[in-house]
């Protein structure tokens, strides 16, 4: 994948870059599309056959009841297999523009001088590897926190909506 950037790296961190307002928690965004498999402690299940009170594996936790699960209309991208590293995802995955993506490689070091950005998957499209492909049925999981889970391979922050995210002014 080829990023191009319309002004210095540098300038982008000092000038371009913000942190998200915080919201209130009961406002979650993102979502996985119908079909993504979700890493439980039951072994691997389909977004849409979660129901609460499942145990979903998370970074953070380990195994953590649903609290909720909602579905909604939502733009969506597909992240082809390997976009955001090896393995990352393991296997396409389309997700709510909105749907917060862990940059844990070079991306997150050009883009935003950091180890680690969470970045709205919109801001990450180039067309081919993370596309916006329409719109569908989008699954929200509410886990009670923001909490890291593994779908489709990939680790999908959830319930995140507090302030550490970084949005790209539209100017830019």
């Amino acid at each position: 994948m080829t990023v191009q950037l319309r002004m210095n790296a540098q300038d982008l961190i000092v000038t371009g870059a913000q942190a998200v307002t915080p919201a209130s928690h009961d406002r979650v965004t993102g979502g996985l599309a119908l079909g993504t498999i979700v890493e439980t402690a039951m072994g691997p299940m389909a977004v849409e056959a979660l129901q609460p009170g499942d145990r979903i594996l998370t970074r953070e936790r380990g195994a953590w009841p649903l609290r909720s699960v909602t579905m909604e209309q939502s733009t969506i991208c597909t992240i082809r297999t390997d976009s955001l590293g090896v393995a990352q995802p393991a296997r396409d995955i389309s997700v709510a523009t909105d749907q917060h993506v862990t940059l844990r490689d070079w991306r997150a070091a050009a883009l935003f001088d950091a180890g680690m950005a969470l970045v709205p998957a919109d801001r990450l499209t180039d067309g081919t590897q993370i596309a916006r492909t329409g719109t569908c049925d989008v699954v929200r999981l509410d886990l009670g926190a923001p909490l890291t889970i593994v779908a489709n391979g990939m680790d999908v922050p959830t319930g995140r909506t507090e302030t550490g995210v970084v949005n790209l002014d539209d100017e830019i």
